[in-house]
């Protein structure tokens, strides 16, 4: 956040500046007073700050912060090794936040969920792409959704607020057995302070 501080001076004097020894002399007899007036001005701009999450706990998953504000989320053991089937699966992240004004938090996603990223189309039975449930709490509002939502999320904020946000990922298990090979899914959260 940035604060601008506008300073802002008016000084009106009993007598004219032009005559220095005068002044003194007029202000020390004749009790002719001095006054100066300082306006201070300032403006707080609405500003949101985003800090990059830490796992606050996982089932099934672990969280690596890949600097700045990425980080990849993997699923330990994505399905049983017997039936192929997705296991329950779930992390909380905790996200620092700070917004000064009114602002939007939004999750979008790419629509797709967990989806393989190579390969040819599943045979009968088998599936190559998994929905997972977002949820999140902040500012004492919780909202959840779908990733095949482009938007699982949008939540709106009246004021200020500042703490941490808790992000839960998860994955429901059972179903079809999933195609092998190497799934991906892109989550982004988004913080927009109100103009």
């Amino acid at each position: 956040m940035k604060t601008v501080l506008i300073l802002a001076a008016a000084a009106t004097l009993g007598v004219a500046a032009t005559a220095p020894a005068v002044l003194a002399q007029t202000v020390a007899t004749s009790g002719d007073q001095a006054a100066s007036q300082l306006e201070l001005l300032a403006q707080a701009p609405s500003a949101c700050v985003l800090s990059p999450p830490s796992a606050a706990s996982g089932a099934n998953a672990s969280f690596t912060a890949q600097g700045g504000q990425a980080g990849v989320v993997r699923f330990t053991q994505f399905v049983d090794p017997q039936t192929a089937q997705p296991r329950d699966s779930s992390i909380s992240l905790a996200f620092p936040l700070v917004c000064n004004s009114a602002h939007r938090l939004v999750v979008r996603t790419d629509g797709t969920g967990l989806s393989r990223t190579a390969g040819a189309a599943p045979a009968a039975g088998f599936r190559d792409s998994l929905d997972f449930q977002v949820t999140a709490n902040w500012a004492g509002a919780s909202a959840s959704g779908a990733s095949t939502a482009l938007t699982p999320i949008d939540l709106a904020t009246a004021n200020g607020a500042a703490g941490q946000m808790n992000l839960v990922v998860a994955v429901a298990g059972g179903g079809a057995p999933m195609v092998a090979g190497d799934y991906a899914g892109t989550l982004v959260v988004e913080l927009e302070a109100a103009n």
